[in-house]
Formats: C-alpha cells, structure tokens, sequence
C-alpha cells in the first residue's frame, strides 16, 4: 500500500485543520436507584447487561449527517508537541484509600506477551519499561480474551474486583460503562490534549470520561497476489470484482474469500466488517432513540455481498464456525486468496507471508472506500484503589515512548506526540506510516449504543441461516437489525 503523497506521517501542521470534537445528545434516564444495577443475562450465549444510573445521563448516537456535519475531517489537534500530564502538576493528592507505597496494578490484556509476534513483543517490552521507570509500581497483567472480558468484568465491579486497568474494544465501551464496570478518569487525565480523534464518546452514562484510546485501526482488503497471479485475476476495486475473484480462486481449491460466523470470540470478524461497511455506504446503525436501524437499501447491499459470495461457493467450509483467527491463520498459510480484515495484522502479515498484500476497501455501488476509525482504548476498572497508579500506566501506555515501540508491531498510536519520535523518520517505519496515513484518510469515528455485543451475535446467527438455510441478504440484515433491538 502506498501512502499519499506528503502524508506518510502524522505532523502537527498536517492535524490542524482536520477535525473538531463532538459531544452526544444527551438524553435523561429514571432517577429511581436500582439496587441491583446489572441484569445479567445470558441469550444464545452472548451477554446483555442492563444498568442505570441514578440521576444519570446516556448518550446516545448521532446519525451520520449529524457527525459529518459536526465532524470536519482533520486529524486530530493542533500540537506540535506532547502535553504531558503530570499527577504532581494537577493538584491532586492520594485519597485516604490510595496506598502509598509499592503498588501491585492488575492489568487485563488480550495479547499474550509469551508470544512471538510483533504486537505481543512490543507490549512485553513496554510494560518492562514502565516498571523500570517505576520501580514501585509492578503490573500483574491478565491475558483475557474480548469474550470472557464481556462476561467476567460486569461480574467482577460488581463485586469489587475488577482489574485496575483493562484493554477494551471501542465499540463496546458505552456497553461497559452502562454495566459499571469503569472508574472515572482521574483530572490529570484531561491534562493530555492531543488524541488524534474525538475522545468525548469513551464517557459514562454520566458524561465523565471513563477511558481513553490505546490505538487505531481500520479495515483493509488485503489479499495474497500468489493466488491472483496464478488464477490471472488483478486486484479487485468493488465488491462485485471481489466476488468474481473469489469465485475463480475457489474453482482452483482456495477459499476465496474469508470470512466467519463464530459468536465465540464476540463475532468479531463479520461485526468489524460490518462496522466498516456500514461507514462506506454513509448507514447509520442506530437511530437517535439509540435503535438498531439500518435494515434500509444501503445495509441490505452488505447482506447480498455475503449471499453472491454463498452462491459462488467462495466461502470457507467452516465459515460457520471460523473466528477472526483461523480467516488470519488461512491468509498467512496460503489457504485464503481475500478477506477484509483490521489493519493491525499488516506487519505481521508481511512477515509470516511475503505474497501478502493490503490495499483500500473496495467499493460498494453507492459511497466511498471510508470505513470506520475502531480500536482499543484502556480505562480504570470500579472500585480500584490505585487510581493515580494507574493513570500513570495508563499515560504511560499511551505516550510517545510507548507509542513508538507499539508501532513496530503495526498498531497506529493515538496520540500527536508520538510521530515526533525518531522511530517514524526511520524506513523501519514505512510500513507504519502508511498504515497510519491510511487510517487517517480512509476512516471515520462513529458514536456507539450500548447493544454492540446484541448486534454482533446477530450478525453471527444471520450469516448461519444464510449459509445453511439459504436466506437472504435482506433477511440477513433483517435478522441482525432484530437481533440488536431484542429486550
């Protein structure tokens, strides 16, 4: 992927003038206490919370027009360097509960660090660092997957055990914050002024600000051009194009292309595809009241892409059961010719298979190659007694210096400050810095309800009825659209 011209990295000149912050609607709820304030309950395996807060505010989504209308498109703010945010300089002094001392921070992560690929690597390290810059604060870090997160962390505030700091997927934060599961950001917090996009959605139904974003990521095409050259395809432009490569690429003993329907790891492939799509053909998922609403001509085109690729029997045999990482595992062993997957698997792609290749979203009938800007964020788990530990970890993990070495696993950091460090100017950085530009010109943020894991198991029990039963791509949609509203 080749980056656009002057935009190979992020600079302050480059940020002035391409975004301005928004705030949700914010709409009042019951001011009756609930004792109880997480339902937990459990349908077709998948988590619904429900929770209020009293005298409590939720945000609630705007539509696209409405976004594009208060969201010019800049890239970020405009600071040409960092704003460190300093415990010592915000005037905030220990609670009477915050200890003082050695402190042990319970931190839970997806990404093993035991393993060897370039994202766990760089994350080992950059927690060896903040403890070797903090020799008083150690970090006890969890891998958790997305799923057990989703079931373990509503659970575990409820009782008065979640961890300090936890990683958690973008979309799924109004959902966690509505669960109770976040503290509120600490002062120092609002002392870091250059994220890259608006942080004003990763809030509480209170409004406060509960979390802030780790990286940034989109969704690529990406492709394996061994396979396109042996089936004399070129590299396919529009959605149509896909599914007639993929349709030759599986008459030669490919899957054509992948893509899966598994709810066991939050549905995570077909919702980020999904999430993206939906930005390109400018549909909004949820309606001001916070309703899935997007079963319209422009979503239904989404669901009939899934059934000509069913039809051209260029899905994997297991698509009902394949995950985000058996699709990635099959691109990287050769067995898969496409799939639309997060940038972030770039650089490791491009080292465990060099036929490997990414380029833009295809394009649907209507709309662009935009899709959505989606990533991780950290917060400070509810009820935790080192809050000022662990923004510190968290400002850490969030910095220029740690921002640089995560960038060498292909994760895009968040903050202005950190395309000042030197790694970015190396040709170590290329690939980096074009994934970088790419997300900043081919991607939109995009306000979330709190039915995200609904929509997903949705999206996973449709696309099983259109592979075995032969629906619809409108039925699809349909199916998903109901499955996100179901009380």
């Amino acid at each position: 992927m080749t980056a656009p011209p002057n935009s190979s990295k992020f600079s302050a000149t480059d940020l002035s003038n391409r975004s301005h912050c928004y705030f949700p609607e914010m709409q009042p709820i019951s001011k009756e206490r609930i004792d109880d304030r997480i339902n937990f309950s459990r349908a077709s395996g998948v988590p619904h919370w429900h929770a209020s807060v009293e005298h409590g505010m939720v945000p609630l989504p705007h539509t696209r027009s409405q976004e594009k209308f208060m969201i010019k498109k800049r890239w970020g703010l405009a600071l040409a360097t960092a704003v460190v945010a300093s415990l010592a300089l915000s005037g905030c002094s220990p609670s009477a509960s915050e200890p003082k001392g050695p402190v042990t921070l319970n931190y839970w992560d997806f990404l093993d660090p035991s393993q060897a690929n370039p994202r766990s690597s760089a994350l080992k390290e950059n927690i060896a660092k903040f403890e070797e810059a903090n020799p008083d604060i150690k970090i006890n870090l969890s891998v958790v997957s997305l799923g057990d997160m989703l079931n373990r962390l509503p659970q575990a505030a409820a009782a008065g055990q979640a961890p300090d700091v936890f990683k958690m997927y973008t979309p799924v934060v109004p959902q966690m914050a509505s669960a109770g599961v976040y503290s509120p950001l600490p002062d120092a917090a609002s002392k870091v002024t250059d994220w890259l996009r608006p942080t004003d959605t990763l809030a509480g139904p209170d409004g406060k600000k509960v979390a802030v974003p780790y990286e940034y990521r989109t969704c690529a095409l990406y492709y394996n051009q061994k396979i396109l050259s042996q089936i004399g395809a070129a590299v396919p432009t529009t959605y149509d194009q896909v599914v007639d490569v993929a349709r030759k690429a599986a008459a030669a003993g490919f899957t054509g292309f992948g893509t899966g329907f598994s709810d066991t790891d939050n549905s995570a492939i077909i919702s980020t595809f999904f999430n993206c799509f939906m930005s390109q053909v400018d549909q909004d998922i949820w309606n001001k009241d916070g309703q899935a609403d997007f079963a319209t001509s422009k979503g239904n085109e989404f669901g009939e892409f899934l059934a000509k690729l069913r039809d051209a029997k260029a899905l994997g045999s297991n698509v009902v059961s394949d995950t985000y990482g058996t699709v990635a595992d099959g691109m990287a062993s050769g067995t898969v010719a496409m799939a639309i997957l997060g940038t972030e698997r770039a650089v490791s792609f491009g080292k465990q298979n060099p036929d490997l290749k990414w380029t833009a979203l295809p394009k649907a009938s209507t709309g662009d190659t935009t899709g959505t800007t989606i990533g991780w964020t950290l917060g400070i788990g509810n009820g935790s007694k080192n809050t000022e530990a662990a923004w510190k970890f968290i400002e850490y993990m969030t910095g220029p210096e740690a921002g640089a070495r995560m960038a060498t696993g292909g994760e895009v950091p968040t903050r202005a400050a950190t395309y000042e460090q030197p790694f970015f100017t190396s040709p170590e950085a290329k690939t980096v810095n074009d994934i970088a530009a790419y997300v900043k010109s081919n991607s939109e943020p995009r306000t979330y309800s709190t039915t995200w894991t609904a929509l997903a198991t949705g999206l996973s029990q449709a696309g099983q009825k259109l592979t075995l039963n032969g629906s619809s791509g409108s039925d699809f949609i349909r199916s998903a659209q109901d499955a996100a509203n179901k009380k």
